[in-house]
């Protein structure tokens, strides 16, 4: 009995240290996500809250890989694990990408289940429209409307239309034209910042400021901010456009670029708002086989925009580090998390 349990014992120690030569097993290895890192403030603060879910409650490995978004695209799709996370894709932005690797071509994207909504368009401040009823483009067309708009420093009203280069802000000045208003305002092309400065400054003085902005974006939670009213979309009308979905031939966006024509602004006709985007996070299929349930949790995210404009505030505007504004909106809004995750949360109905 003494040499079988000698021998049963010398067999014990082999294991246990032959175990110690070999690797993990893979019970206990942490699954490995690389998060495609996009470089503006919503994609940021969506990117650092799904890896700090996917670590913490997970038990992920999370990394990030920077790169312009039609790379992180094209390295996603290989499906090799370089990237297999792209937080914030807006359609129809990237309708051409989508074609090709999400609703066909190698169809190795998938997307979550419900996208927030992401709209663009000329803002006024809310007491403006409350107080004057201003809630339409074409009330820009009125001379006591546009006396709103005049700058506090005397002179024409001004149309705030965006950063210097951007199409918007070239769209912004088309769309003055075709509704008919571009005679009473001045177009003034300004930085993000200065923007927000006239309206930080409007505020103070109760006046009022016109200008064209995005959601999501911080100002949305520091301002009441109103959308003026446009006619809806309807269709991209110009050539570049034909091959893309949302192309009619009659459409209502026809918009020709200062880079391709002299005349761009005359030759363009704009008479209807943008198209509401749609803004997804996307998976990669090789990332449901290699993870089931950080792949399953993904496609479960539906991110509010007024949470994603708080995150953006606190980022840009109280300078919190994107990493640290993320884990306390994580640990504040744990009933939220849960859902993601198909938790009961504590408390909650049976």
């Amino acid at each position: 009995m003494r040499l079988i349990m000698n021998t049963l014992s010398r067999v014990s120690l082999l294991a246990a240290f032959v175990a110690t030569l070999l690797p993990a097993s893979s019970a206990f290895a942490k699954d490995k996500v690389v998060i495609g890192e996009q470089n503006w403030t919503g994609a940021i603060a969506i990117q650092h809250i799904l890896g700090e879910i996917i670590s913490t409650r997970l038990d992920g490995d999370v990394s990030y890989l920077a790169g312009d978004v039609p790379i992180l695209f094209a390295a996603a799709a290989k499906g090799d694990g370089s990237v297999d996370v792209l937080t914030d894709i807006w359609l129809p932005n990237q309708s051409a990408a989508w074609a090709k690797y999400v609703t066909g071509g190698t169809r190795s994207l998938v997307p979550n289940k419900q996208p927030y909504l992401g709209v663009q368009g000329f803002y006024i401040p809310g007491y403006i429209q409350d107080k004057y009823n201003v809630h339409s483009v074409y009330d820009l067309k009125k001379p006591e409307v546009a006396k709103l708009f005049e700058p506090l420093g005397g002179g024409q009203a001004q149309l705030l239309v965006g950063p210097a280069g951007w199409e918007s802000t070239y769209i912004g000045e088309v769309k003055a034209k075709d509704y008919g208003f571009a005679d009473k305002f001045e177009a003034v092309s300004t930085e993000a910042s200065v923007t927000y400065a006239r309206l930080s400054a409007a505020y103070k003085a109760n006046k009022g400021v016109v200008f064209y902005a995005y959601t999501p974006d911080w100002i949305f939670s520091a301002f009441d901010l109103r959308r003026l009213d446009e006619p809806k979309f309807d269709g991209y009308a110009q050539d570049n456009k034909k091959d893309d979905p949302l192309y009619k031939a009659d459409g209502c966006w026809k918009f020709i670029s200062p880079t391709v024509d002299a005349d761009w602004k005359s030759k363009s006709r704009i008479t209807c708002a943008y198209p509401d985007a749609k803004v997804y996070v996307l998976t990669s299929t090789a990332l449901e086989k290699r993870a089931p349930r950080i792949a399953s949790f993904l496609e479960n995210v539906a991110i509010e925009p007024q949470a994603l404009n708080d995150l953006i505030l606190k980022i840009e505007k109280e300078k919190q580090p994107a990493d640290a504004a993320a884990k306390a909106w994580v640990a504040s809004n744990p009933a939220q998390v849960n859902k993601w995750l198909g938790v009961q949360s504590v408390g909650s109905s049976q």
